[in-house]
């Protein structure tokens, strides 16, 4: 429904006339009059309206006649409940888009997605090579040379390069669970992730 105050304002409504409908002993007949004279809601909202009370057994059931409504065996108490359970009820917040674009900052070391963590240890292999993959768009294939050129990994198995991808792929599955983010093709390593 497009206007909740004006349902709350046509279940008040119904509640008052449901009220004056009660004698002193606190007897409510079996039928009540009911004409909602705001023009917020259209017949067939206040149709829908009736439509729910009825499918929540608050009102036994109800039809137009001649410009009112007819409700049936209408619960004084019921529709009070009802109504003071949609009044309260808190407005719905919208739901913020998840973030999924990862990120690298070179002065922590930090990759993060959302708002999760996932720490890379500063002048590593693992570290250089985030810096370089990180530097160009995800999709572009770096030389292992040209990341080797970042540090002296001479000193390094010749293996080093793929040995930190597989440990950054490691880190990165558990802290922010996304599988082979980081993948090897003939001496040439790229980021395998696509963003929403």
């Amino acid at each position: 429904m497009k206007n909740e105050n004006a349902k709350l304002v046509f279940i008040y409504s119904l509640l008052g006339g449901v009220e004056s409908h009660t004698d002193v002993t606190h007897k409510i007949p079996a039928k009540v009059y009911f004409n909602f004279p705001m023009s917020d809601l259209d017949i067939g909202d206040q149709k829908a309206i009736l439509t729910e009370l009825k499918k929540k057994k608050i009102i036994a059931g109800f039809k137009p006649d001649d410009g009112d409504f007819v409700i049936s065996k209408p619960s004084r108490s019921m529709i009070s409940d009802f109504y003071f359970k949609l009044k309260d009820k808190p407005a719905l917040k919208p739901e913020k888009p998840v973030d999924t674009k990862i990120r690298f900052d070179e002065k922590t070391g930090m990759i993060s997605m959302g708002g999760k963590p996932c720490e890379i240890p500063i002048n590593t292999n693992q570290y250089f090579l985030c810096k370089a993959l990180f530097a160009v768009p995800f999709g572009t294939r770096v030389k292992e040379i040209d990341i080797l050129d970042l540090m002296d990994w001479a000193k390094d198995s010749k293996d080093s390069v793929y040995d930190a991808m597989r440990a950054v792929n490691k880190k990165i599955k558990h802290g922010l669970g996304t599988d082979k983010f980081m993948k090897w093709k003939v001496r040439r390593i790229f980021i395998d992730y696509k963003t929403e």
